[in-house]
């Protein structure tokens, strides 16, 4: 349970549920393809997450005081192995998968790492780097699928969008503690009320991209995706105004569980196309 904790791996079962199912409604369908994707995902996630726990150390003996490392229900040199062992396992299969899947693992491990190391600490960039790991996963299904899929590039982009909004927001959020703490993020540097608009005003941009993805996978048959992706545009709108409002923490659980309504689309959506 505490090398679960360790490695978020909830976290690691929703994207590889993203990156698998993106495969399939980009037309791939041989199974040891999928398990590759699959494992590759999860591995990414746990190597990631395990060394942001060792990366943040000090910072989560105040802030997270009860994370594995923290209590010592993990040691530092198990997370560090599970770090790089995770990183590097995941790292062969998506050599596995071919040349753009491989540089699409890489860009993302080297990312991720790099953001716990340094980039979380560097205002817009930061968050943009979350934004964008956290929306990967549906590219690097379509790679794995050796297609490009307009309707994936479209579920990307809405994803990238209105997960740089959900970002600006939360430091909206996090202000006092991060003025304690020294931290330079959007909401120190601009008033936290200004960082919200700015994320509300992103987040409703994505749902420009979201009506085109329920528009062109309409188009294409994917009825179920372009229901889900309606669904969470007329959301988000509403949640952007709620934002606005200073309705912060109904923003962010609200957003959440937007994003999971096209998730499971997307799932069910994989699902319908194999039957």
């Amino acid at each position: 349970m505490s090398l679960w904790r360790l490695i978020r791996g909830e976290h690691g079962v929703l994207a590889m549920l993203a990156s698998t199912a993106s495969y399939i409604v980009a037309g791939g369908r041989d199974p040891a393809v999928a398990a590759l994707l699959a494992a590759s995902t999860f591995l990414a996630e746990a190597g990631l997450f395990a060394h942001n726990d060792v990366a943040n150390l000090e910072e989560d003996r105040i802030n997270r005081p009860d994370a594995p490392l923290v209590i010592g229900a993990v040691s530092l040199n198990t997370a560090r192995a599970v770090a790089y062992g995770s990183l590097t396992l995941g790292a062969v299969a998506a050599a596995a998968l071919g040349p753009l899947p491989l540089v699409i693992y890489a860009t993302a491990a080297v990312l991720g790492t790099l953001y716990n190391a340094k980039l979380k600490r560097v205002p817009v960039l930061g968050n943009f780097v979350v934004a964008f790991l956290t929306s990967m996963t549906y590219i690097y299904g379509t790679a794995a699928a050796g297609s490009v899929s307009t309707v994936l590039v479209l579920l990307y982009l809405s994803s990238l969008v209105a997960n740089l909004g959900r970002e600006f927001v939360k430091t909206a959020m996090d202000y006092e503690g991060d003025m304690k703490a020294g931290a330079r993020t959007v909401a120190v540097l601009i008033g936290p009320r200004k960082a919200a608009a700015l994320g509300a005003a992103v987040t409703l941009t994505s749902t420009a991209f979201g009506g085109a993805l329920a528009y062109f996978s309409a188009l294409q048959g994917f009825h179920l995706l372009a229901s889900g992706a309606a669904a969470t545009s007329l959301m988000l709108i509403y949640l952007s105004a709620l934002a606005l409002k200073g309705r912060w923490k109904t923003y962010r659980d609200g957003t959440l569980l937007a994003f999971g309504i096209t998730l499971l689309a997307l799932v069910a959506e994989a699902i319908w196309q194999l039957f």
